[in-house]
């Protein structure tokens, strides 16, 4: 698997801003190629692209929504259900142990099955460089192990219509994650979006949004871009979104994939991305917390807003 480019974040300058802070943390958005039927050879793949990462100086990995598993959603449920996993389980013990071993932590989409309520979910963990299941905090104070999709797409075309609420109970809580010295969320995919979510995560005290993409929800890449920098640069975070960059066949249905991996600045400027031609591999950007406090000191979105008119946009506490 080739290396992907590997961008850096620019220089801090000498003025400090409130809330900026001087760690600089190596982000690796991890480019799949699609999966096939074997959910443990695609684990092997996956382990081997996280291997690549770290060897990179990755010290956070994202991995592609459902990474493990082609995208099955166009099908019935039922004869899936016997790939789904629990949290924690064989599949998070497996990439706990090679978290800890490249010492460079994991974020894990997979496909859930809850034991305590029978119910299935497209979610996401975060696996800290010590091989520990990290959780996320709510504004409640609610601590999850895993984050689940919130909004659960339905296509409305044939040739093959997905129909993600009929696999998938969708998650009933938001949070963040605070893992190798970075406050960030996970949006699964169609949870992107949603603008209420960023503007969640940053209320949080998220500085990142990590975004595992699969399939291609219907966009042109250039869309699913300037929809990332968008929110980027309207709430003040980085984002990361890798995606898987091949065709995945179930039967004789196929699922297309269309790259374009991408870690977007918190100005909405594109740091590094990797298109689908370029193949599976890694993306990279040294997320400079400084320049953080910088960008939002000069782009006030989230600070001017009128939670006086708009009270559900109210920031926690």
């Amino acid at each position: 698997m080739s290396a992907g480019p590997a961008a850096v974040g620019r220089q801090p300058e000498a003025v400090r801003f409130p809330g900026a802070r001087s760690r600089i943390v190596t982000v690796a958005a991890v480019q799949l190629p699609g999966c096939g039927i074997d959910p443990d050879a695609n684990a092997r793949v996956a382990a081997d692209a996280l291997e690549e990462a770290a060897s990179m100086g990755a010290e956070i990995a994202v991995l592609p929504e459902l990474a493990l598993w082609p995208y099955f959603c166009v099908h019935d449920p039922e004869p899936y259900r016997k790939w789904a996993v629990p949290v924690p389980g064989q599949v998070t013990e497996r990439f706990a142990a090679l978290a800890r071993r490249l010492e460079m932590a994991v974020v894990l989409p997979l496909y859930e099955h809850d034991p305590s309520t029978g119910r299935f979910h497209n979610a996401a963990v975060v696996i800290g460089a010590d091989g520990e299941l990290e959780p996320s905090v709510d504004r409640h104070g609610v601590k999850r192990l895993a984050t689940r999709k919130l909004h659960l797409p339905a296509g409305t075309e044939p040739a093959p219509a997905f129909d993600e609420p009929a696999h998938f109970t969708a998650g009933d809580g938001l949070g963040v994650y605070e893992v190798a010295g970075l406050r960030f969320g996970v949006l699964i995919c169609y949870d992107r979006r949603f603008p209420e979510c960023w503007r969640e995560l940053r209320a949080l005290g998220a500085e990142a949004a990590l975004v595992p993409v699969a399939a291609s929800g219907g966009d042109s890449t250039e869309f699913f871009v300037c929809e990332l920098r968008t929110h980027a640069r309207e709430n003040g975070l980085i984002a990361a979104a890798p995606n898987k960059c091949s065709e995945e066949w179930l039967g004789d249905e196929r699922i297309e994939n269309f790259g374009e991996s991408v870690i977007v600045d918190a100005d909405g400027e594109v740091a590094a991305r990797r298109s689908a031609s370029e193949g599976a591999g890694t993306v990279m950007l040294a997320l400079d917390l400084e320049h953080l406090g910088e960008r939002r000191a000069h782009l006030r979105y989230f600070d001017d807003r009128r939670t006086d008119l708009l009270p559900s946009a109210d920031p926690v506490g």
